[in-house]
């Protein structure tokens, strides 16, 4: 009687072992496959509120969302109408955002995220933050799924004459349209190509501090822990620039995860 005890006691330790083994290894699993397929992210604006949490300024200590999103060229190739995602902006005439002239990414270029309003090869427009889209010969209106913020005005910021998208473009928008510069804004005004967004959010994982934790030449991109006393980048081509222009590097501090968000 005692062996068959001891047996089942055995057995029983033995199932019980294999399980949290098992656990374990999914646990790794998860961890593996988040860590290296995915792509980590966070707020660092308020353009996409109300939908994401992020600062204006990029205080330090400022609480914002972080996440994943998804940078593989099938998920590219497979961008839906609202579908958030993260992007670089084209260069323009008006204002050199993330590209220069000759097309060259900037070494202190920024992903900004945005949501997709219209896609490739659409006739579109808004009107008073009601967006259309042509079906045949006439426009059928298209409901938001999420909600915006418009301000007192919408008709500042949310209308845009009839445009016909090109096979290779998107027009992106802010949630927080009264804040939020996108395709619409004046400095911008042209479409995303689908060659400068690099990737599409998959699902926000919690909120944690921003911290600075250095500097990068605007000019080359050549970091720092402090900004030189001579405010002087030491890389010899920046020299003969008349003031060295300075950008903070942020990264996050005390992460709270919560029940992820997916979009």
């Amino acid at each position: 009687m005692r062996k068959m005890k001891n047996k089942k006691l055995k057995a029983t330790l033995s199932i019980t072992g294999y399980l949290l083994l098992l656990i374990a290894l999914c646990f790794v699993g998860v961890f593996v496959f988040h860590s290296y397929y995915y792509e980590s992210v966070y707020v660092s604006g308020a353009s996409m509120y109300p939908t994401l949490n992020g600062d204006d300024n990029e205080h330090t200590n400022t609480i914002v969302d972080f996440g994943i999103v998804d940078a593989h060229k099938s998920a590219i190739n497979h961008i839906k109408r609202f579908d958030i995602v993260s992007t670089y902006f084209p260069y323009t005439t008006k204002y050199y955002y993330d590209y220069t002239e000759d097309g060259v990414l900037k070494p202190t270029a920024t992903k900004k995220i945005k949501r997709v309003i219209a896609l490739p090869n659409e006739t579109f427009k808004i009107e008073n933050g009601v967006l259309s889209v042509k079906k045949g010969e006439d426009f059928e209106v298209v409901e938001y799924t999420f909600k915006t913020n418009v301000g007192d005005n919408p008709s500042v910021k949310d209308t845009v004459e009839p445009i016909t998208l090109k096979d290779n473009e998107y027009w992106l928008l802010g949630d927080n349209r009264i804040n939020s510069t996108d395709c619409a804004s004046s400095l911008l005004n042209v479409p995303v190509k689908k060659e400068n967004i690099q990737g599409v959010l998959v699902a926000i994982e919690g909120q944690a501090k921003l911290r600075a934790i250095g500097y990068s030449c605007e000019y080359c991109g050549k970091q720092y822990q402090k900004i030189p006393e001579d405010e002087k980048c030491s890389n010899p081509d920046c020299h003969d620039k008349l003031k060295n222009e300075w950008k903070t590097i942020y990264g996050l501090k005390e992460k709270e995860y919560h029940w992820p968000k997916f979009f």
